[in-house]
Parts: structure tokens; C-alpha cells; sequence
């Protein structure tokens, strides 16, 4: 069974499978007051954000008007997450020279995740780091702490989120710890969140992947649900959701062995995104448990096509390169 924890997906969807989510809320000294308005005004974005409403947020972002210096620094990088996420390459190229650390950081984030020159990579990973250190920007901080964790430096990416003591940080710990096994840890995390907002959207995103990992997907599946109602992806229509709550409903229905009912949940996942990988890897494992051979060939052809560095199909490939020699060897 394979399945993926999306992560405040800001968007490592960013693509969907990755790290698509960020705010710039930042606590400082003598302006706690100031923190609870920007938090206040811009819950709304930033909830749509998170459950994987990009468009809407963005729309939100470009008619809301930030009442203080920062609620205005979040949304212009909440703005730039969106972007990051749609994607909108355009937008954040011109974002490169922005005075916002946060739209610079997905600018630069934007060219990690679509450069094929491995050197460039490492150069901007490494740029991305240093703003974050030399800005104290919180969403500079997540995002080099989301690269960071593409390169398996866990620690790194944890000390990174602890810079920052807001909500959302806390909520990437707790997908941190779980993408490197890290259970109970995640459970400290989470437990650490709570009683600051449980109503948010990134605190109840949290609670359900930690209900995924410690074997209660019933629980998951009501609080994907629940967010599905609460945030539509479709305005007026209740029952529309987000690839990425979609997603997470299937991931539930998997743990359930209701894998008919996560197809169902895939399905209305790729009406919206057909290339989404998160999406393909797991119409791969529910055709694999349902039987459906052909059906688990057509996903898997299209995942390879669309994201030929995706580890399930790097691993299957290996096997079968394995596979493939060992015949060899048998026949010399």
C-alpha cells in the first residue's frame, strides 16, 4: 500500500505532492497585538491555503487589504505560495527582486523544484537557506526548511521550524517528523499545537495525518470531511473538495481496506488534477489490491510519463532492471 502525507502540502506538491503551505505571521516582541489582527483578518486565506484552495486563496489574497505591516508580509507571501502551487512561473519570476523575503523564498523555491541543472539546484537550496537565516522570515524558514527535507536533512529542517513558534510551523514539525518515521515525535508536536487555534485549518491537517500514521483512519477521514464542507473546492457546492482533501480521504479508505471508496475519492481528485503524482501512486496501490491489472498499468504508464523521478517509479524500476538481469544471468 502506498500512500503519501501531503504536506502543508504547501504545495512538495508544491506540486501536490509537496509542500504546498506557508504564512509569513511572524510573533514579535511588543506586537502581540498586532499578531492576533493579522491572524484574525487573514484566517480566511490562509485556511483556503492550506486545505488546498489555491485559486481561491490567491482571489482572496488580491482582494483582501492587510491592515498592519504583518498581515501584509504574510499575504504577499501567502500570494507567492499560491502561485507556487497553481503554478504561476510568470508571477514568480518577477517576484525574484521582491522587497518581501517570503516571495523572493518562492521564487526561488520555484526554480528548485522546475531546474534540471542539478548545480543551479544545490546553488538556489543553498541561497534559500541563507535568506532564511539572514531574514527571520518565518515563510523563508519554511520553505528552506521544506528543501531541506527533499534532501533527507531532517534535523536541519526541524531546527528551522523551531526559529519560528506559529502555528504553521509547528503544523510542518509535525509533517516532518512523520515523513522520517518519526511517530511519536510527530505526537509531541501535535500535542504542543493545541489549544492555540484548534479550529484552523493547518492544526486539524496535522491532527489527521497523525491519526493516518498512528493507525486511526476513521478519525482522519471525519476531519477530511469535515474540512471538504467547510472549504469547497467549487463554490456552492458542498461536496466538491480539494485534490489534497480528496487525497487524504482516499489515504483513509485505503487504511480501511475500503479501496473501491478511495478510487472513488482518486478519481474525483484527478477530474481536477490528472498529473497530480500523489494522486497516480495511489490509483497504482488501490488497482494493485483490487486486482486491476490494466487499470494499475494505465496509472502507473502515466505516473512515469508525468513524473519520472518519483521514487515508487525509480524503485519498480530497479526491480524490474534487477529482475531483468537475473534472467540474463540465467541464460549466459
Amino acid at each position: 500500500q502506498v500512500w503519501h502525507i501531503s504536506w502543508l502540502a504547501a504545495a512538495l506538491a508544491l506540486p501536490p505532492s509537496e509542500l504546498r503551505r506557508t504564512a509569513v505571521f511572524a510573533v514579535e516582541e511588543g506586537a502581540s497585538l498586532r499578531a492576533i489582527m493579522a491572524e484574525d483578518e487573514l484566517q480566511e486565506v490562509r485556511d483556503n491555503f492550506y486545505v488546498g484552495n489555491f485559486q481561491k486563496a490567491l482571489q482572496l489574497c488580491e482582494s483582501t487589504s492587510a491592515t498592519n505591516d504583518i498581515a501584509t508580509n504574510e499575504l504577499n507571501a501567502i500570494l507567492a505560495r499560491c502561485c507556487l502551487s497553481i503554478p504561476i512561473f510568470d508571477r514568480l519570476k518577477a517576484m525574484q527582486n521582491s522587497e518581501s523575503p517570503g516571495q523572493q523564498a518562492a521564487a526561488m523555491m520555484a526554480i528548485i523544484l522546475k531546474s534540471k541543472n542539478e548545480q543551479q539546484r544545490v546553488s538556489f537550496k543553498e541561497k534559500l537557506v541563507a535568506l532564511a537565516n539572514q531574514s527571520h522570515d518565518m515563510s523563508a524558514a519554511m520553505l528552506a526548511a521544506i528543501s531541506l527535507s527533499m534532501d533527507g536533512s531532517w534535523n536541519e529542517a526541524v531546527q528551522l521550524t523551531k526559529a519560528h513558534p506559529t502555528l504553521e510551523m509547528q503544523a510542518l514539525r509535525v509533517f516532518l517528523c512523520l515523513s522520517c518515521h518519526q511517530f511519536s515525535m510527530a505526537e509531541k508536536a501535535l500535542s504542543e499545537m493545541a489549544g492555540n487555534n484548534d479550529d484552523s485549518a493547518a492544526f486539524r491537517l496535522a491532527t489527521a495525518a497523525v491519526k493516518l500514521a498512528i493507525g486511526d483512519p476513521e478519525e482522519a477521514y471525519l476531519t477530511y470531511c469535515d474540512l471538504s464542507s467547510q472549504f469547497p473546492f467549487t463554490q456552492g457546492d458542498s461536496e466538491s473538495a480539494s485534490v489534497l482533501l480528496q487525497t487524504g480521504k482516499a489515504l483513509a479508505n485505503m487504511q480501511r481496506g475500503m479501496f473501491a471508496e478511495a478510487v472513488e475519492d482518486l478519481l474525483r481528485a484527478s477530474a481536477i488534477s490528472p498529473n497530480d503524482p500523489d494522486v497516480l501512486v495511489n490509483l497504482c496501490a488501490c488497482s494493485t489490491h483490487l486486482g486491476k491489472k490494466e487499470d494499475f498499468q494505465q496509472y502507473y504508464s502515466k505516473l512515469e510519463q508525468v513524473s519520472p523521478a518519483h521514487p515508487y517509479v525509480v524503485k519498480t524500476q530497479s526491480l524490474n532492471t534487477a529482475f531483468t538481469r537475473f534472467k540474463a544471468s540465467l541464460t549466459a
